[in-house]
């Protein structure tokens, strides 16, 4: 068979049909478009194809240098400098920057990486891919390529790159609650008993406040939204520029239906205090940002574990994905860890 890896900065026609042929999300053009811009580093589309049919895409990252945002420097990584729920083993020693970058990150957004098109599930195809892809990696003068935050059921992917000779690099894992529930009594009786007492109090001091709390649209609350998401990302000491948060919301509003835009919130007085907000994407909730004003101390909770969990349930939801970090405090509120891996190798271009 004849494999041709074909790499383009903007989005190929044939991303549409390879995205349609697998289940995972993050692969989807409403994903990406809506998420895509928020990743760093130039767009590559990589399309593998055999005998002229293409059977596998992967979406990459061209960095020139290290990025400001450190989950997605190699450099970084294999220091182990990354946040971990577990204490790290001693990172391998780590060679110089300049050793490798430019560089190559497949990824895709909301740390996740996958490979679209029916393709991804086959092992001989995947290896002939990466070894296509280190091939074009070092035609254009990159120094290493890395796959960063694969989860678990991605295990054809994972299985080729070890085969593959690639690295495995040490990251942290993200938080799923499965949905196996059918009410919210349910899912409040299997949180340990603090946290389920502690859930009603909050609820009862909201209400004492005139706070109420409910699911609001998006588009009418989107400058409430938008404040209180700054306001976090200056708090953790975040790059907060209004025109890429406001630009991200507007690709929401976009490329999403008003349905799919789970935004629980407190308000009082018909303005938001406090949100939390996701997106949902087939038969899995998202979640992506949150905020809340210190006078609505435990909103965090309520609407990212309580009203979400119901919104989630009013809509068949399989599942919510809650991310990284903060560890404890999902899983002490039902989820469990899901770990992502990571894989990197310097490019020989010899097909290795």
């Amino acid at each position: 068979m004849r494999v041709d890896l074909r790499a383009t900065s903007i989005r190929p026609p044939e991303w549409d049909d390879l995205a349609a042929e697998v289940s995972e999300y993050t692969v989807s053009i409403r994903w990406l478009e809506t998420m895509g811009p928020l990743l760093p580093g130039e767009a590559r589309w990589l399309v593998v194809s055999v005998d002229g049919q293409a059977r596998v895409g992967l979406h990459a990252r061209w960095l020139q240098s290290p990025p400001l945002d450190a989950r997605f420097d190699i450099a970084a990584v294999l220091r182990g400098d990354l946040p971990s729920p577990e204490p790290r083993t001693a990172p391998a020693a780590v060679p110089d920057i300049a050793a490798l970058y430019p560089s190559v990150l497949v990824t895709l957004p909301g740390y996740s990486c996958a490979a679209a098109g029916s393709g991804g599930t086959e092992p001989a195809l995947l290896r002939e891919t990466l070894t296509a892809v280190d091939a074009w990696a070092a035609a254009q003068g990159a120094r290493s390529v890395s796959f960063l935050y694969i989860p678990e059921r991605e295990e054809p992917l994972r299985r080729a790159l070890t085969e593959f000779g690639a690295t495995q690099v040490q990251l942290y894992p993200t938080c799923v609650l499965p949905m196996t529930f059918g009410s919210m009594d349910e899912y409040l009786q299997q949180l340990p008993r603090p946290r389920r007492k502690g859930i009603g109090r909050l609820l009862r001091r909201l209400a004492e406040k005139d706070m109420t709390v409910g699911e609001v649209d998006l588009a009418e609350v989107r400058d409430d939204v938008l404040e209180l998401r700054l306001e976090l990302l200056r708090k953790y000491n975040s790059a907060a520029d209004r025109d890429t948060q406001s630009a991200a919301m507007d690709r929401m509003l976009t490329h999403y239906r008003p349905e799919d835009i789970v935004v629980t919130a407190v308000q009082r007085a018909g303005r938001v205090v406090g949100f939390t907000h996701g997106l949902r994407n087939g038969n899995t909730l998202r979640q992506l940002w949150c905020g809340h004003l210190p006078e609505a101390y435990g909103a965090y909770f309520v609407t990212c574990f309580y009203a979400q969990v119901r919104a989630a349930l009013e809509r068949g939801i399989e599942r919510i994905d809650y991310g990284t970090l903060e560890w404890g405090l999902k899983t002490d509120h039902g989820s469990r860890l899901e770990r992502l891996a990571g894989y990197t190798w310097t490019v020989t271009g010899d097909g290795r």
